[in-house]
Formats: C-alpha cells, sequence, structure tokens
C-alpha cells in the first residue's frame, strides 16, 4: 500500500514528475489521467508519448520524458505497467532516482505484486499515487454518483437515486454512463421519470420491481411483471437475486435502532436503502420474514439447477413472498 501522504483520491489527480494510477477501476483510472492530462494542457508545446511496459523496449522512458529542445512539458502515460517487463522496471528505478521536473510521467499500475518494487520507490520519493481501487459495495457507488451530480451542479431525488442504483448500481462503470447520459440529455432536477424513461427495462430494476410489489404483498401485479420480464427474456436467477437481496436488506434492518446514517455506516448500506428497508417492514412480522428467506433460499437453489422447472420456482417464490406480506 502507498504511503497515507501520497495516497491520493482520483478527484484530487494531478501533474507530478512521477504519479500512479493504482487500481483497475476503469472509470476511475479513465477520471484520474483525464485530470492530469487536461491540467498538462495548459502548458503550451505539450509533447505526449504512449508507452506500453508489456512491449516496452530499454531506453524509451528516457527517451520520452528526456528535456526537449521542441517542448516545454512533456507528459507521458505508460500503460500495463502491472504486467511490465524487467527493461521497463530498470529503466523505470533509474528514472525515479533523477526526474525531469518539466515531464509528468504518469504510470498505471492495476494491482499485483508485479512492480511492487517500482511503486516502493516511488512512495518513498513521495511522489503521489492515485487511488482508483474496484468500489466493492453499494454504498461506495451511490457516493460516486451523488458527487458526480453536485460537480455538474446538479441535483438528484431520492426515488430518482434509488431507481438508478436499481438499474445501474452494480457496475460502475454502466452507472457512470448513466449519469453522463442524463447530464447531458435533461435538464434541472434528475427525477424517477427521468430515470425510468431511460433505465426501466434493465434487468435489475425489472427485479426489484417484482421484488418491491412482492414484498409489498401486491401478488397480481408482482406476478404480472414478473411474467412480462419472463416473456422479454430475463433470466430467472437475477429476479430470485433481487428478492433474496431485498429481503435480506430486510432482515439486516429489523430490530435495529438508530438513525438512518448511523445504520448506514454501521450496515455498510445507503441511507435510502435503510428507510425503505424500514418502510418494508411495517408490513412483515418476525415469523413471516424467517419463511419468506427460506423460500428464497430453496428457490435460488432450484433456479441454479436444483430444481426441474426454475419458471415455476420463481413464480412460486413471488406467490409465497407476497402471501407472507399479507399474513401481517
Amino acid at each position: 500500500m502507498a504511503a497515507k501522504k501520497t495516497l491520493v483520491p482520483w478527484t484530487r489527480a494531478k501533474p507530478a514528475p512521477v504519479v500512479v494510477v493504482s487500481g483497475g477501476e476503469s472509470v476511475l483510472v479513465r477520471k484520474a489521467q483525464d485530470r492530469i492530462v487536461a491540467a498538462c494542457r495548459k502548458h503550451k508545446d505539450l509533447e505526449t508519448t504512449h508507452l506500453d511496459a508489456v512491449r516496452y523496449e530499454a531506453g524509451d522512458l528516457a527517451m520520452a520524458a528526456a528535456p526537449s529542445l521542441f517542448a516545454t512539458r512533456k507528459l507521458v502515460i505508460v500503460d500495463s505497467v502491472a504486467q511490465c517487463g524487467d527493461d521497463f522496471l530498470q529503466d523505470a528505478l533509474a528514472y525515479v532516482g533523477e526526474v525531469n521536473e518539466d515531464a509528468v510521467v504518469l504510470l498505471k499500475h492495476s494491482g499485483g505484486n508485479r512492480g511492487s518494487k517500482l511503486l516502493t520507490a516511488i512512495d518513498k520519493a513521495g511522489y503521489p499515487r492515485v487511488d482508483a481501487q474496484a468500489m466493492k459495495n453499494e454504498s461506495d457507488r451511490q457516493d460516486f454518483a451523488l458527487a458526480e451530480f453536485k460537480r455538474a451542479e446538479r441535483t438528484i431525488e431520492p426515488p430518482a437515486l434509488a431507481a438508478l442504483m436499481s438499474a445501474l448500481g452494480s457496475d460502475l462503470s454502466e452507472l457512470n454512463a448513466g449519469i453522463e447520459q442524463l447530464l447531458q440529455d435533461t435538464t434541472g432536477p434528475i427525477t424517477d421519470t427521468m430515470v425510468n424513461a431511460y433505465y426501466g427495462g434493465r434487468v435489475e430494476a425489472t427485479g426489484f420491481k417484482v421484488a418491491d410489489a412482492a414484498v409489498a404483498g401486491r401478488s397480481a401485479e408482482a406476478l404480472t411483471l414478473l411474467r412480462h420480464a419472463l416473456a422479454t427474456g430475463t433470466d430467472p436467477v437475477p429476479l430470485v437475486a433481487a428478492l433474496a437481496l431485498k429481503l435480506r436488506t430486510m432482515a439486516r434492518v429489523q430490530g435495529v435502532s438508530g438513525s438512518p446514517g448511523q445504520l448506514a455506516s454501521e450496515l455498510k448500506m445507503a441511507p435510502w436503502q435503510v428507510d425503505r428497508a424500514r418502510r418494508d417492514l411495517r408490513s412483515w412480522n418476525d415469523l413471516a420474514l424467517g419463511q419468506a428467506l427460506l423460500a428464497v433460499a430453496r428457490a435460488d437453489e432450484e433456479v441454479k439447477g436444483a430444481g426441474r422447472d426454475p419458471v415455476y420456482a420463481v413464480e412460486r417464490l413471488v406467490t409465497r413472498v407476497s402471501a407472507q406480506a399479507r399474513r401481517h
């Protein structure tokens, strides 16, 4: 790991004689690189060179970063440092010991042990390492979305954010693309109507709509949504997964006191998820929730090969969950 004083978030990425973008989250890598490149382009006569650490030939880095009579600033972008060969590693270590202060060498390292000696040398020299590690939980991805809207000086209504996260929140690349499209194509506050117009047909959104109706005890609506999803090619597995996620979220929140903000931090959830789970729980008791969790575990096995008919399994699950909600 980089020393704390040299590790910076991608939002603070800026030029330095040597700067490492560290991590495999492609969206964050691109955004960090874009920030550094944009800052470098403020200088006139910028000379940019792209190198690949895998296909590197000895001497390329020194040549690309060396002072030039024709450029006042140099930018060298090096891809695939995590898979670099010995020639690059040797040259890069030498360069860190004697940099050209008028150059910016941007190294992209996706993770792993290869090149760790180089990263250690860069950390010891005090050059920055930009954090572009993968976002592993939905709360982090939601924070990313909120920050992107804030940077664009736009607001998104809570129901719209919930819909956007349901549709695209499992993958940062898709979430980022969705945010960019909404910012480009719409004006004013982002509403759930806007989000549903663009992304209401996504598998994740369809699954959560089925889950919402089932958990609320609206069996006819849940079955209608389910059959439409199946008829348009949605696999039973993500539909069961959506119900499982919703019920497990309810179980985590059940009986726990505290503000949504406090619980969100403790449970590694978003505040809106805590609020939604609490609203859902008003139609449930402990016994019904336990029975529903057992039903979803059985259905999960059946749609993944343990049962003869995955479609029947998910239909039966939706019917049982709806019935449990109405028992309260």
